[in-house]
């Protein structure tokens, strides 16, 4: 089961989840690496020993486990079986705000564990706790598979994460790559 840094990275690296290119990130900065977990998650003795690795992570009990988006519901799915409680995963709506479908609900008072694949800003996980505490739910923290922020995470709850993967990300004017001209490198996954 993956317990440390050396562990998860050595899974990234062994299925090709740790891409070198010019991306374009999902938040509108550029990187020179992506990581795909969906290669690992999409294995589901990798996605268990994960999800195991994941829950323990965190003591408090949950009453939810909630993804970010619809592609990482297998994360949730399997913190959530680790757990015995129930899974649920956040959309957009047409503005692109974040929100509950699928007549999924938080109830008043319960006690959500936020997953998400790779955690770079913080925005995203930002809008989640806040649509969790509309909702009159409790952010019990976030756990992550690879945390690849450059250190501090404007977080108002514990991120845990299996592996840190500090990793620079650049706005277009100030991309490295740009200025070099380096072509876009293309990623289904970047297109959710």
């Amino acid at each position: 089961m993956p317990r440390n840094n050396m562990d998860v990275l050595c899974l990234l690296q062994e299925h090709g989840a740790i891409l070198e290119g010019h991306f374009v990130m999902p938040s509108g900065f550029h990187s020179q690496t992506y990581i795909q977990t969906s290669l690992l998650m999409q294995h589901p003795n990798l996605a268990q020993k994960i999800a195991g690795a994941l829950s323990e992570k965190f003591a408090k009990p949950a009453d939810v486990v909630m993804a970010l988006t619809p592609s990482d519901s297998i994360l949730a799915q399997e913190v959530a079986r680790v757990r015995g409680v129930r899974a649920i995963f956040a959309s957009k709506d047409d503005n692109g705000q974040m929100i509950l479908k699928h007549s999924f609900n938080i109830k008043e008072g319960e006690n959500v564990l936020i997953v998400d694949d790779v955690a770079v800003s913080g925005r995203k996980i930002n809008k989640a706790i806040e649509l969790v505490g509309k909702l009159g739910g409790n952010v019990i923290g976030v756990g992550v598979i690879v945390d690849r922020s450059m250190g501090y995470l404007p977080l108002t709850v514990p991120l845990r994460a299996l592996l840190s993967y500090p990793m620079q990300t650049f706005t277009a004017k100030e991309c490295p790559l740009c200025a070099a001209k380096i072509p876009f490198t293309e990623v289904e996954e970047l297109n959710r």
